[in-house]
């Protein structure tokens, strides 16, 4: 077993996008061990490397996960338990907008983006917690990547620039929805054993996650995921989700 001296924190989705700018964030402050996930071994090298090539510090370590599959999942969860005995920080990050069959029919396409955005985090978050649990770490969090598209408020708003009247998107936005719901159901069960659960909100990023469109960059949107993971406090962040350079609370609405 690998003796870990910082943090390790693991990243879902890192090879690309908003994950892979977590990642390299993380990695340049040379303060953690970064597990590095991507669906294939492929992906997941090819991060590590392009992290190392850009001057990063710190243990980078690729790891294969696909949310899609609860076997992936737990063959990764097996792997870190040997490697390092558990888990500081899990970043929830790996998520789609749609599905990947231009002809899937309506209930496919709420499968294929539910599957990935909603089972695969919480099949992540329970089969990691044991992990979560062996840590001796102070600050242990979980950090769901949601999205103000996924708020009831933002839907409904007259006034908002990502109203339903303005982008639809029912699929995403429910997935999204049942992640905040997730999310405060868990922060509440874990508060007691000081394990921290955020949700931290991007915004609209120009990644390939939104075909290169948005009115931020990945490294401005993965600041809010950064902060989640490291910064403030359980009780300054408890029920908060963190969009940037502000808290808000996620209540119903």
């Amino acid at each position: 077993m690998a003796t870990v001296t910082k943090p390790l924190v693991l990243i879902t989705g890192a090879n690309q996008g908003l994950g892979f700018a977590t990642a390299q964030q993380l990695a340049s402050t040379g303060q953690y061990n970064l597990l590095v996930a991507a669906r294939s071994q492929e992906k997941a090298e090819g991060a590590v490397k392009q992290l190392q090539d850009s001057g990063t510090e710190g243990s980078l370590t690729p790891i294969v996960i696909n949310l899609d599959q609860d076997e992936s999942i737990a063959a990764a969860a097996k792997i870190v338990e040997e490697h390092f005995g558990s888990l500081d920080i899990l970043i929830n990050n790996a998520g789609i907008n749609r599905s990947s069959d231009p002809n899937a029919t309506l209930r496919e396409s709420y499968r294929a983006v539910f599957e990935t955005n909603v089972f695969g985090v919480a099949v992540m978050t329970a089969t990691f917690l044991p992990l979560l649990r062996a840590s001796k770490y102070h600050d242990r969090r979980i950090v769901n990547v949601t999205s103000g598209l996924g708020q009831i408020g933002i839907a409904y708003s007259p006034t908002s620039e990502y109203n339903a009247k303005v982008w639809e998107l029912p699929v995403y936005r429910s997935s999204k929805s049942a992640i905040n719901m997730i999310s405060a159901v868990e922060a509440v069960s874990l508060e007691k054993e000081n394990i921290l659960v955020v949700l931290a909100s991007p915004g609209y990023c120009r990644t390939n996650f939104g075909g290169g469109q948005g009115v931020k960059s990945a490294e401005e949107g993965a600041r809010p995921i950064v902060r989640a993971a490291i910064e403030g406090s359980s009780k300054e962040l408890f029920g908060k989700i963190v969009e940037d350079e502000k808290m808000l609370i996620e209540f119903g609405w």
